[in-house]
Order: structure tokens, then C-alpha cells, then sequence
């Protein structure tokens, strides 16, 4: 961890010496992680973003998110008969959302999302189990629509060059991607709104894979 002595810390902060050590009362946890060097107080420079109100509403906006994720997990996982409750049980390696780089509507994005799969599932079908779940939204901001999928390949040997045909699939447009943790309440968030018409689809190849056969 790196340190700072209360000139640097004040700098790095823009508190004055007051500030800082009233702050320090208050949170004597914190004050614990301070080290006194040679009779000099030492400050842990990552303690600077507490002093600065920007990144803690970031971090509180963040914290919010991540309690009301839990909150719609808790909720959907009640209903043990739904989509959501469903997807949950299954495994999924990755999570990704595609911002497309022109205007599609929904039915665009449901042959975007097929056509993905079926690259995937020609390249890699024969000797893996893929699925597939994506849920189709419009932005806030302009009449159009992006997605969010998940993906599941069991072979976890082809997990690093699965991510690469995904983003050369979608080599022109915006790719996010995070490797899925059920705790993160994704698929409740993807299937918010509810699931109807061209909005979503589930497509697997579990039936005619042969990779449990060798």
C-alpha cells in the first residue's frame, strides 16, 4: 500500500489538516490503516477518494445498483416457475452487451443474434454445447436497439477464442463483455421488462453436440 505524509495527503485530498483528522475521528477504522513513520502520521493514498464527492457518488450510484440487482434476484428467484428462475439454475460463462454502430430495430437484432449463434455453433458446434439467451432493448436516447446475451460453452478450452469470434462477429459495432456471475442478477436485468415476441430467444445445441461422447 502506498503511502503519503499529511503535506502530500493534503494535496492529493485539497482538505485541510482539520478535515482530514476529523475525518479520521469519525472513522477510527480507517484511521487504523494509517502508520506512524519515524513520529510522522502516514496516510494511505487510496484514502484520498473519500475526500473527493465525485467519486464517492459514483461509488454510492454503483452500491445502489448493486442492492436493487439483489433485490430483483431475491425477487425473481420467489417465482420458481418462471424464465428467470429457469436461466438462473443453468450455467453461463460470459455476459456481453452490443451497442450496434447503425440503427437496428428489434428484428434486426433477433437476426443479428441467430446469425451470431450459428457462426458460433459451425465453427465450435461439433465438439461443444453452446446456448445462448439475448434479450433485445431500445436506447433511452435514439430509436433504435441494442443486446444483452448470455453464453454458455462447456468446453472451457474454446472460452478465450469464443470471445475473440464474438467480438470479430461484431468487429464494427461496441462489445462489453465480463465473465457471467450468477450473483450479479444479469439475466433479471436482461428479462426486466419481461419476455415476449422477438424481444429475446434461447437457443441451444445440447441436442446434437458430441462433445460428451469422446
Amino acid at each position: 500500500m502506498k503511502y503519503e505524509n499529511l503535506k502530500k495527503f493534503i494535496i492529493s485530498t485539497k482538505a485541510s489538516k482539520s478535515t482530514i483528522y476529523r475525518f479520521y475521528k469519525k472513522n477510527e477504522d480507517l484511521f487504523a490503516e494509517t502508520s506512524l513513520r519515524s513520529g510522522k502520521r502516514m496516510f494511505p493514498a487510496d484514502h484520498a477518494r473519500y475526500f473527493d464527492s465525485e467519486i464517492m457518488f459514483d461509488e454510492n450510484k454503483a452500491l445502489r445498483q448493486e442492492n436493487q440487482s439483489m433485490r430483483n434476484l431475491i425477487d425473481c428467484l420467489a417465482d420458481k416457475q418462471s424464465l428467470q428462475h429457469t436461466f438462473w439454475q443453468m450455467d453461463w460463462s460470459f455476459f456481453f452487451t452490443v451497442a450496434y454502430k447503425t440503427d437496428r430495430n428489434k428484428t434486426s437484432c433477433f437476426k443479428q443474434m441467430h446469425g451470431l449463434y450459428d457462426y458460433l455453433n459451425q465453427k465450435h458446434g461439433a465438439s461443444t454445447e453452446i446456448r445462448l439467451f439475448f434479450t433485445t432493448e431500445p436506447f433511452q436516447n435514439r430509436k433504435a436497439c441494442h443486446n444483452h446475451f448470455v453464453v454458455y460453452v462447456d468446453d472451457k478450452k474454446l472460452h478465450e477464442q469464443i470471445v475473440t469470434d464474438i467480438h470479430d462477429y461484431f468487429n464494427y459495432d461496441r462489445t462489453d463483455v465480463s465473465i457471467y456471475d450468477r450473483y450479479k442478477a444479469g439475466l433479471f436485468y436482461m428479462s426486466k421488462e419481461g419476455l415476449s415476441g422477438e424481444d429475446w430467444d434461447f437457443i441451444s445445441n445440447s441436442t446434437n453436440s458430441t462433445g460428451d461422447e469422446n
